[in-house]
């Protein structure tokens, strides 16, 4: 088998038999698609793991806080290392793809996270990582059952939202480091708010995730704003921040208290994805969801 996966030709003479995922997206995945004996190490989480993939987490190994180092790494002896992000494969961390092609290590890296690109991102683009590696495996019923029930929930929430007249205006509010990080027009998280029925107020940002301005966020005076939880920059401290802190106080979403909240994993591509679309339309629009028991 022969993939190109960001701009990289990658063989496959078989499913990969000793796996190491780095990134959290990458290791629910594997963890999800039932693939746990045949991964070898796992690094860099964003959050707790799915509850349901917690017993077959605690199987792995886990080889580093964030990235291993190539020592580490080769140490395992992976024949499959796939990350999200392709900052992964460095020189300062597992080494470049093409250092371990030469060591006949497959490498793989999220779609949705190839350099270069420059289109907002499509629900096919992200389902097709899922397939992928459903492919790679040799697991294709596997990773259809789960892109079925992503597109199935997606589908459920945009006939609950059919008769919304004018979407809640939302800001991403991902992480402060001393100007607010948020979502563009490119990325997932884009993805995600327009599909869970939400304006993103800065959806005229051409690029996945942006640096903005405080005075930008209140001249745009947000109805809800969403808040990230991750380890490095929890929503609690967000929370904290905007009640607070004098101006930000004022801002519309900030004083009627619509601050909600995702895991930093529920932004990313992956199989939370449609659980994810529908947690974040329950929260913008209860009322559409009366009906039914919360998303869990």
């Amino acid at each position: 088998m022969i993939i190109y996966n960001c701009d990289q030709l990658v063989y496959f003479e078989n499913a990969p038999k000793r796996a190491v995922t780095v990134n959290q997206s990458a290791t629910e995945l594997l963890l999800a698609l039932g693939l746990t004996d045949r991964m070898v190490g796992t690094a860099y989480l964003d959050a707790s793991i799915r509850p349901d993939l917690q017993a077959d987490y605690r199987k792995v190994p886990v080889l580093a806080a964030k990235a291993p180092g190539k020592e580490s790494l080769l140490a395992e002896e992976p024949d499959f290392v796939y990350a999200t992000f392709g900052g992964m494969f460095s020189d300062a961390s597992l080494g470049t793809r093409t250092f371990l092609e030469q060591l006949d290590i497959a490498t793989y890296v999220s779609p949705v996270f190839c350099n270069g690109k420059k289109e907002p991102l499509t629900l096919e683009l992200l389902l097709s990582e899922i397939l992928e590696i459903g492919e790679i495996f040799q697991v294709s019923d596997r990773s259809q059952a789960l892109t079925a029930d992503i597109r199935q929930r997606i589908t459920n929430t945009s006939t609950r939202l059919a008769k919304i007249s004018e979407p809640v205006r939302v800001f991403l509010f991902d992480m402060d480091d001393r100007t607010p990080y948020t979502a563009g027009a490119l990325g997932p998280q884009q993805l995600l708010l327009s599909l869970a029925g939400a304006e993103n107020i800065f959806a005229d940002i051409q690029g996945r995730m942006a640096g903005v301005s405080w005075e930008a966020v209140l001249e745009r005076d947000p109805e809800v704003i969403l808040l990230v939880d991750s380890v490095w920059s929890s929503a609690e401290h967000k929370r904290e921040l905007l009640r607070t802190n004098p101006a930000l106080r004022t801002i519309r979403a900030v004083q009627e208290d619509r601050l909600i909240t995702l895991d930093f994993p529920d932004t990313m591509p992956g199989v939370r994805f449609g659980v994810a679309v529908e947690k974040l339309a329950q929260q913008l629009y209860p009322e559409y969801f009366v009906t039914k028991e919360p998303v869990r």
